[in-house]
């Protein structure tokens, strides 16, 4: 059961997220499209606008709504965010479907995350070795249909005609791919205990081990300890005296600081990470002359999306076998490597 398991959450994973890397492999040919090839910072802004607002809906109003449904629902958002792109009329609307796009996969992330509770936490590496391979085949994907719709041969055809065709099938070609999604959490992946499905609070107990997915096993421990003491009374080794120790139960304000400042170095860092990175990819729009894109097999914007997705795949799939403990080296890293592409874009 452990290997389907890895294999469905997988595939999930890189599902969610391949509409998400189509967008950002096509975002220099989406902006050209509609003749705002200076624009491609803003494909890459709609594409992640809404992740705040998703993430904190499941989060904070949606938890006792059952997996099945939230799924059904991200599925759907999804194919409604693929058609839209696929027959955008103009540079607005198709930074609207953009959004809905990025939404579906900011949400479809944030309540797997929660479904992952329910496993063993090596489980969360087939996640993330999917949402990696989802960025190799978006990219792949992208470059096979830019080589077939874009022929430089077809001399007839304007250049805008060619990427309205491309970015139509590119994108609805991909649709399908929302029916194994689905089908891969109802009929393929294995739960602990199904009856828990509209309950994500509960703990459940399979294959030795015991998942309780609304306390950390430590958090849960202390809240334990804590109510032990308030039922007894603790007697002092150098005292005859009898102690009584009442301990209040964390509030939820109490909890969330809590967590906040255990989350906060690696939020920053994470932070960082992801803005030197669009700033870094919006700069390979830019590199070279406006000419050599869009033009060509492979495209060269996607040919360098593509660079960019291989090592999102290598370091995704290989969080089991290495981990770095101090991630504000990669921080470091990243921020020097944004800096790289500005100065090659604005100086050399």
């Amino acid at each position: 059961m452990q290997l389907r398991n890895w294999v469905c959450l997988f595939l999930m994973g890189a599902i969610n997220n391949l509409p998400y890397v189509i967008v950002n492999s096509a975002a220099s040919t989406i902006a050209d499209r509609f003749n705002h090839s200076d624009l491609v910072g803003v494909v890459f802004g709609a594409n992640v606008s809404l992740s705040v607002f998703v993430k904190s809906l499941n989060t904070f109003l949606l938890l006792k709504v059952s997996y099945t449904l939230r799924y059904i629902v991200n599925g759907c958002i999804m194919l409604l965010g693929l058609f839209g792109i696929s027959y955008a009329f103009n540079f607005a609307f198709a930074i609207v479907c953009i959004a809905v796009v990025g939404s579906s996969s900011a949400f479809g992330e944030n309540v797997t995350l929660g479904f992952l509770t329910r496993y063993p936490s090596s489980l969360v590496n087939a996640w993330a070795s999917g949402t990696g391979m989802a960025g190799l085949l978006g990219a792949s994907i992208f470059i096979i249909f830019g080589c077939s719709v874009g022929d430089e041969n077809d001399q007839n055809q304007e250049k805008s005609d060619k990427l309205q065709q491309l970015n139509k099938w590119a994108f609805l070609l991909t649709t399908p791919v929302v029916l194994i999604y689905w089908a891969a959490y109802f009929f393929m992946v294995k739960t602990p205990d199904a009856s828990n499905d509209a309950m994500p609070g509960k703990q459940q107990e399979t294959s030795g081990y015991t998942t309780n997915y609304t306390e950390p096993k430590l958090i849960a421990r202390v809240i334990e300890d804590a109510d032990q003491l308030v039922q007894g009374q603790v007697q002092g080794e150098m005292s005859k005296n009898t102690t009584t120790l009442l301990l209040k139960k964390e509030s939820g304000c109490g909890k969330f600081w809590r967590c906040f400042k255990l989350v906060l170095w690696l939020g920053l860092n994470l932070s960082g990470v992801y803005v030197f990175e669009y700033v870094a990819r919006g700069c390979a729009a830019k590199v070279r002359p406006s000419k050599e894109y869009n033009v060509g097999c492979p495209e060269l914007y996607a040919s360098l999306q593509l660079c960019y997705q291989a090592g999102v795949f290598v370091s995704r799939s290989s969080v089991q076998m290495f981990r770095i403990r101090k991630v504000e080296i990669l921080t470091v890293l990243q921020l020097l490597n944004m800096l790289l592409w500005i100065v090659d874009v604005h100086v050399l």
